[in-house]
């Protein structure tokens, strides 16, 4: 079995990548017309423009699953700018007792909030990781597989396309934090039917030989294309 690296915040960006030439027609109209990869490939085009978003990014696990061990995130909430930089806090449990980090990216500079004060460290010891949402939803977006029009939905008051398919583990690394399977993921994607805007996106499915069956992530989007300007604490 092949062992992927999977970290969260890139796969989010890279999911919306790879614009072709869309008819308008192809993503609206009536249901039985509404062409899933078109739908896909206006979002792409349009997730690749956006100033930046607010996010809530959590891990859904079996209410009768065992806690882990190790450090485990359970939910980041934040906001990400065009330029890819990240402020964030950050819900983790730590051998079942749970604890709440503030984080912030600057471009390669990540920074940690430890006892009261900020302090760099290294992407290798950071919980996020090379953790990329905005590249991730992008990626799936470009990449996703048997790409499937389930209807129309209402996200945050928005109303929605609905698409499915499955995802290879490689694109979900991401926003997985670490994969150890060849198997793919279904995923759910809620579009924007005006907009194109990527509004959730879930991922069903264990990503280690330690997650439980049943687990699944979701990514909601809010504040689309509006700017955040982030810089360091320190």
């Amino acid at each position: 079995m092949r062992r992927v690296r999977l970290r969260p915040f890139i796969v989010l960006s890279a999911l919306l990548l790879g614009l072709a030439t869309v008819m308008l027609p192809a993503c609206g109209g009536s249901s039985e017309n509404v062409d899933p990869q078109a739908v896909l490939k206006a979002s792409s085009a349009a997730m690749k423009q956006i100033q930046g978003f607010h996010f809530v990014y959590e891990v859904h696990t079996p209410s009768n699953a065992k806690p882990g061990s190790g450090l485990e995130i359970s939910r980041i909430t934040g906001d990400v700018n065009a330029e890819g930089d990240m402020q964030a806090t950050i819900d983790v449990t730590q051998g079942g007792i749970p604890l709440t980090l503030d984080f912030v990216q600057v471009g390669e500079t990540q920074y940690l909030k430890l006892l009261g004060k900020w302090q760099t460290i290294p992407v290798e010891s950071s919980p996020v990781g090379k953790l990329s949402l905005s590249a991730g939803t992008i990626q799936i977006l470009d990449r996703i597989a048997d790409a499937t029009y389930e209807g129309q939905d209402s996200k945050g008051g928005v109303d929605c396309y609905h698409i499915s398919g499955k995802v290879a583990a490689a694109e979900v690394e991401a926003i997985a934090g670490a994969v150890d399977t060849t198997d793919t993921f279904p995923t759910d994607l809620w579009i924007g039917i005006e907009d194109s805007f990527v509004y959730e996106v879930d991922v069903h499915g264990p990503a280690t030989p330690s997650e439980p069956e049943g687990i699944w992530r979701s990514i909601v989007l809010s504040n689309l294309d509006v700017y955040v300007d982030i810089q360091p604490p320190i």
